[in-house]
């Protein structure tokens, strides 16, 4: 019942809805009956699962073809947004992607595309979406960060930056809206099988098996912390202990454990 009085009925914006956690967190959403607003670069994959969506669940969905890695791309989906004037109530800032490698080897271009998507997106949605909310004192703001976001990580060192950034973000902006109707959660996932890991050139020995959650579990724990007004949410047994570690020991021997699992294991060279 919990979950029915916090989600239907409203109306939720989705980024990177196309594929992964987006188009998981858009079909939980669908089956808790919440209207959708789904937007990634792909058009036609919007289409395609807006329809399944609607004809399955009998939500209305809303399609908004962005790429929020171009420059202002988030300010150009907040004004479509508000041309449309639609009412978000709860918005999933989901949409990123990650590099892995020796810095000075990254493409400067995608570097920059990342922390557009990574952060711009972030605080400019957060910023457009806020206003409404708080006046209309429901709702509020989930933000895919990654357990990554809790220590520096060598050879993802960029992608390791803007989720420590979502995720102090997310949790000043919690402290912030404390007592409005509104409120803010960091979700911290570890690895999930997804084509992020693709996308990111990491190999697939990086990834520790036992570490793995699936999206659909992701998902739906996520969404059962932002229904309790949890403020952040790391799923798995395993990422709970890693990201404990990372706070109770040294930064300098968490830092090297990092390098020594993407070395070892992700067989990048140290």
């Amino acid at each position: 019942m919990a979950k029915r009085d916090v989600f239907s009925g409203t109306t939720a914006l989705v980024t990177g809805a196309s594929s992964g956690l987006g188009e998981e967190f858009a079909r939980e959403l669908a089956r808790r009956h919440v209207n959708l607003v789904l937007t990634a670069r792909s058009h036609d994959k919007l289409q395609q699962l807006a329809a399944d969506l609607s004809r399955v669940n009998g939500v209305q969905v809303q399609v908004i073809a962005q790429d929020l890695a171009e420059p202002d791309g988030a300010l150009a989906l907040a004004r479509e947004l508000k041309a449309r004037n639609i009412a978000v109530d709860h918005l999933i800032n989901n949409a990123g992607f990650g590099t892995a490698g020796r810095f000075e080897t990254m493409d400067v271009e995608r570097e920059a595309r990342m922390i557009r998507v990574n952060c711009e997106s972030v605080t400019v949605l957060s910023r457009s979406l806020l206003r409404g909310m708080l006046d209309r004192k429901r709702g509020g703001i989930l933000n895919v960060a990654s357990t990554a976001g809790h220590q520096p990580t060598p050879f993802m060192s960029t992608y390791g930056a803007t989720k420590a950034f979502v995720l102090s973000f997310t949790l000043a902006l919690a402290e912030e809206l404390r007592g409005s109707g509104v409120h803010a959660l960091a979700l911290c996932p570890g690895p999930v099988p997804t084509g992020f890991q693709a996308a990111a050139s990491i190999p697939s020995g990086a990834v520790l098996s036992f570490a793995k959650l699936d999206a659909s579990t992701v998902v739906e724990r996520a969404l059962d912390a932002y229904a309790r007004r949890a403020v952040i949410e790391t799923p798995g047994f395993v990422n709970s202990v890693q990201t404990l570690a990372s706070k109770v020991f040294p930064r300098s021997l968490v830092v090297r454990a990092a390098r020594l699992t993407m070395t070892k294991l992700g067989r990048i060279s140290g």
